[in-house]
């Protein structure tokens, strides 16, 4: 999964892949549940960002200062749909069909 955005890595080691034959026709399947991955395989629209505790502050750094808000109206994260483009890249050349489910 050389494609996987990578952080913390934690996204690129909880892939898990599945390979067979089954009545006659290779099947295959990459998923991965870690809870922000479809986040960041998709992408994100506009959304805000609240404290997860009532009266609660956020804090984050941006221009090199400190900020603390108890609101962020966050613009949204472009997708890196890198499954998909793996799959493509490996499926197509040896002529596989690929079935989005």
């Amino acid at each position: 999964m050389l494609k996987c955005p990578v952080d913390t890595g934690r996204l690129r080691a909880a892939h898990r892949e599945e390979v067979g034959v089954r009545a006659g026709h290779v099947y295959g399947f990459v998923e991965n549940d870690v809870e922000y991955a479809a986040a960041v395989h998709d992408g994100t629209g506009a959304h805000v960002i609240r404290p997860r505790r009532p009266g609660g502050m956020l804090r984050f750094e941006t221009g090199g200062q400190v900020v603390f808000t108890t609101l962020v109206n966050h613009p949204g994260t472009r997708p890196q749909p890198w499954l998909r483009e793996a799959m493509e890249e490996v499926a197509g050349p040896e002529g596989f069909r690929l079935v989005h489910r």
